[in-house]
Order: structure tokens, then sequence, then C-alpha cells
């Protein structure tokens, strides 16, 4: 067994991130809706060694200036923790739980953090939390950027949310990029959270998908399936909203009752998304009073259990001064959101970078402003990272690169996963139009590829090829083609299409001997005039249709020229096999 810091060290692996912490905190939650009984801390250990823990500790930090110590524990002699296993330290409640301590232990804030240290009490693994708060001076071992906002574990839902590395033992030394609000799993693999495979698609019009809150991490209110016509609020009062372009049910990601509410898509947290669906945009709200407003966001990336909203327009705090306690200003979102605003007058609309949370974001597009008969009703939003490119939409067709369009080149990003906030400011809940949504669409990115492989057989003047045309074979292009060149001048030729992968190359009897057919006609022949200079296009527009994304198209030209002596005269191009992306 190891014996010092300094040798366990010398024989970590490095890990994902850059830290090089044998032990890090991998998941915690320090405050829970009854009396704090669901508390822990779950150690996971990176290395493939065993780690003693004999000597170290954990202690809660405080970030209030005025506060009193937190209190830290030590762990009991012997206690050591396995390779790639997990060691929970928690409330005796808090399933999987290996040492039990009090309630009450780590503090709920304004603003605290935990640190893991070794026998010598140096810093071994740190996290801040509720950082929007912290007013103690600045500790030296704050890892880049705090988790900004404040999480709550609800144990009264089917999902809770507590706060997690995005794999485990991931550490970049970036709190706020390395922990996301996602399941709470004690004691096991981040990876078991994830409730749904992607691509996800979900319209909302019955409670598929695991009664629909199943698919999603909550803190307050699960998402619920509503009918847009009788949508009813928290006193009983009924918005008549027109139905979304899809038709039917849609889902409300708000809590019913009021205040703020969160719900995270619990797919495998990612770099790479397109998410897009249908939002209601009410274009301002007469009904409200002085001091009334509410926010919504849709987001790629992770956000806090109370939905406290980024002052965006630069207004919104001002405007909404009954709304400054805890929980409603303390912006825990990061990443790439759309994020609305909505007041007596309209709904401003802002297309944001949050960066790694807090008040430091970037406005990438807007305001676009909605009003009665402008941009409000069901608008299209659409979000497509890959890598450090950015494309949004507002407005337009889900399924095509349409609406208002935006294109970013990001310096940096957090990852994360689908995020759905709404937060109000209002005297009266009947006065709410909570986050609506429908044609929920999740795809990971699958770029477009394009394959010619194989052999062209020549015709007596030339030697037939293949190529797409049109642009990229995306979803959405319709002006997409299939190009064939070399071939007999006004002459008769096949396009012969399937699925799935090229042949290795067969010959057909009665053809020439270099003839190699690499496709089966498992979709179309189509019959085509090539022109005097032996060229033909055929026109393939892909739809605006997701689902279609990582369709395997494969195709294969034919001439026909009679001057060749074979009973089956034909000259033939190249295979091509494309893949459809987004």
């Amino acid at each position: 067994m190891l014996t010092t810091f300094a040798c366990m060290a010398a024989l970590l692996p490095q890990g994902p991130g850059s830290s090089t912490a044998p032990v890090v905190i991998n998941e915690f939650s320090a405050d829970d809706v009854s009396s704090d009984n669901l508390e822990y801390v779950e150690l996971y250990n990176r290395t493939n060694l065993p780690i003693s823990l004999t000597g170290w500790s954990l202690r809660g930090e405080e970030g209030d200036a005025g506060g009193s110590p937190n209190l830290a524990y030590g762990f009991p002699p012997g206690t050591s923790i396995n390779p790639g296993q997990f060691l929970v330290v928690g409330n005796a409640s808090v399933p999987n739980v290996n040492l039990v301590i009090g309630t009450n232990f780590f503090e709920n804030g304004p603003a605290d953090g935990i640190t893991l240290r070794d026998p010598l009490s140096n810093v071994v693994d740190s996290v801040i939390y509720g950082f929007a708060r912290w007013t103690a001076p600045i500790p030296p071992w704050l890892e880049t950027t705090a988790i900004n906002g404040r999480s709550l574990l609800n144990d009264t839902l089917t999902n809770p949310i507590a706060l997690q590395r995005r794999s485990d033992g991931y550490d970049d030394n970036n709190n706020s990029c390395d922990f996301v609000s996602m399941t709470w799993r004690p004691g096991m693999r981040n990876s078991n959270g994830h409730l749904v495979d992607l691509a996800y698609t979900e319209n909302f019009d019955t409670a598929v998908h695991s009664s629909l809150g199943g698919d999603f991490a909550t803190s307050f209110f699960p998402p619920t399936i509503v009918n847009p016509a009788n949508l009813v609020n928290a006193t009983g009062s009924t918005l008549s909203l027109p139905p979304s372009p899809q038709g039917g049910n849609v889902a409300r990601f708000s809590d019913i009752t009021g205040g703020g509410n969160v719900n995270l898509l619990g797919a495998e947290v990612g770099n790479d998304f397109l998410l897009e669906c249908y939002v209601y945009v009410a274009g301002g709200n007469m009904s409200f009073g002085l001091g009334d407003a509410e926010s919504w966001g849709v987001g790629i990336g992770t956000t806090d259990s109370y939905a406290a909203p980024p002052d965006v327009p630069g207004t919104y705090y001002n405007l909404t001064q009954s709304c400054n306690g805890p929980g409603n200003r303390e912006p825990g979102a990061t990443g790439i959101a759309w994020f609305g605003y909505n007041t007596a007058t309209h709904t401003a609309i802002y297309l944001v970078d949050m960066h790694d949370g807090g008040s430091n974001f970037t406005v990438l597009a807007g305001p676009i402003n909605a009003t009665a008969g402008n941009n409000n009703g069901w608008q299209r939003l659409r979000l497509r990272l890959y890598g450090t490119d950015l494309t949004a939409n507002f407005g337009g067709t889900i399924g095509c690169d349409n609406g208002q369009r935006f294109t970013i080149n990001l310096n940096h990003r957090c990852s994360g996963q689908p995020y759905f906030q709404y937060r109000e400011c209002l005297a009266v809940n009947s006065r709410m139009t909570p986050l609506l949504i429908d044609q929920l669409e999740v795809y990971n990115i699958l770029l477009s590829t394009t394959e010619i492989a194989g052999t062209a057989s020549p015709w007596s003047n030339a030697t037939p090829s293949i190529s797409a045309g049109g642009g990229t074979p995306v979803v959405g292009n319709l002006g997409f083609r299939i190009n064939g060149s070399g071939l007999v001048p006004s002459g008769v030729n096949a396009l012969v299409m399937g699925l799935g992968q090229l042949h290795p190359g067969f010959n057909v009897p009665g053809t020439p001997p270099t003839v190699e057919v690499y496709i089966s006609p498992d979709i179309a022949t189509e019959l085509l005039f090539s022109n005097p200079f032996g060229q033909t296009s055929f026109f393939l527009p892909v739809p605006c249709m997701n689902a279609l994304v990582g369709l395997p198209l494969t195709s294969q030209y034919f001439t026909f020229d009679l001057a060749l002596p074979y009973p089956l005269p034909i000259a033939t191009s190249e295979g091509m096999r494309v893949v459809f992306g987004i």
C-alpha cells in the first residue's frame, strides 16, 4: 500500500483532465428538500492502485466572510478505496453509503466548498458551490471557476438532481465545467444514470418514453403533457393557446405552482449536439403588474436547480426587484442557450454563451423582440454545436437550417446536456406563460461522408465516373444531386441506388470482364439521358427530416455503348456511398 502522496503521484495515470489527483470528489449533494438527511460526498479512485485514506479528511469550507468554520470529517484508520471504485460518505439514508456522518454536515450556502485533504492537510481535490454569494477571501485551491448556482436534491422526485462530474473521474481543474446537474447516482457509475439514448425524438402527444418524466433529471416538477388549448395554471385559470406546428399535445417545463424549475434530458454528457424544438413565445403579457416578468432558457451545458436567470437584457434584475433572494440571481447555466424574457410589452430573446456560468456571459445574438403579431407564438429554436462551431436558428422548420440563422466560432465552451429552465417573478401565478415545448429532437452530431470506391469500366471512348454535387449530403439540402460524367454522349444511362455498404465488386455474366458492380438495387433504378458532353445528374433533394441522419446511400452509374462486343454492352462508374449528416 502506498504510504506517501508523493509516491502515489509518481504512479498516477493522467486521466481525461489535467488534474493529477489520485482521488476526486466525484459527486455530492449538500442540500435537499427534507431536513438535509441526504447529504453525501462520493469519492472516486482514478488510479490503478488502492489508495489508503488513513489520515485524510473531508472538510466543509466556509464562503461567507462572517460565517463560522464548517465541519471536518477524518477518515477512520484503515479506510481505503480500490482502483476505479467509489466511497460514499454521507447520511444514513443515502443509498450505497459507506461511511455515515451526521445530518447538516455540509452547509447549504449561501456559498460553501468541500475539500479532500491528505494527512499533511494538502488539498487533493476541491469544489466550490453557490459561488455567486462567496464573500470570503478566494482560496488558492479554487479550480479555475467555481459552480455559481445553487443545487438542491429533491428526493420526492423519480430522478432528483445532484452535482456530479460529467464522467467518473473527469477533472479538468474547472469546477463549473467538470460538474453537471444529473440524476443522483451515489456509489454508482455516472454513465448508469443516462436515461435516454440519442437520437431522442418526442412529440408529447402521448405519455411515451417512460411516462416522459423518466427521461429527465428534475429539480422541482417533471415535464407534463398538456393540451395547449386547455392549459391550466396554479390558480385554475386557463390559457387557451394555439396548437404547435406539430399539433396535438405539448410539454410543460415548469413548476405548476410557480417559482423556478429545471429539467435536463438524461442523455450521455457530450460535446456535440443538435437540439431543436418548437417553443411557445409570448408576445408580452398585458396582465403583468409592476415588477412582473418571467424567463426561460433552452440550452446545452448544465444549469442550477432554481433556474436563476442571468440578467442578459441588463434591465431584468431591476424590473424584478421582488425576486432578489437566494436562488433568484445566482445563474448556474453554462454552455450555449437561448434565453427569453417575457415582460408586459414583449419577450426579448437572446442567444447567449454562458461560458463557465455566472454573470460573465457573452450575448451572441439578439434581442429578437416578440410582440403580438411579430415573432410570437410557436417558434422553432435550434442549436447545433460541433466542437467550437455553433449554428443557431430562430424560426424556420424543424430539420431545416433556415429561419434567422447565426453562425459563430467559439473560443471555448462547457460540455453538458440539453436543459430547459423556467423562472417566474409574478405577483399572481395565474399570469404565468410557462415554458412550453413540442417536437423535441436531440441528435449527436454526425458529419456527412462521401466515399468513392472500386474501379470504373470504360466504354469505347471514355470511362464513366460518379460524384456528389449540389453541396454536402446533409439533412435539408434540397439541392443535393448525384452526378455522372464520362458517359456515352446523348446516351441512355442507369443510376442504381441502394442502402448499406459498397460490395467488394462482382461481375455480371455477359458484361465486359472489367465491369464490377458494387451495390445492390435496394431502393431504385433511374433511367437518365446524358447530354452531348456525356454528363447527367440525378437530383435527390434531402428533406428536412433529422431521422435521415446516418442513412447510408450507395449508387453507381451504368452507361450503354452498343459498340462494345458483349451481350450486355455496358460501362460502369465506381461505386459511391454517402452517409447523410446533420
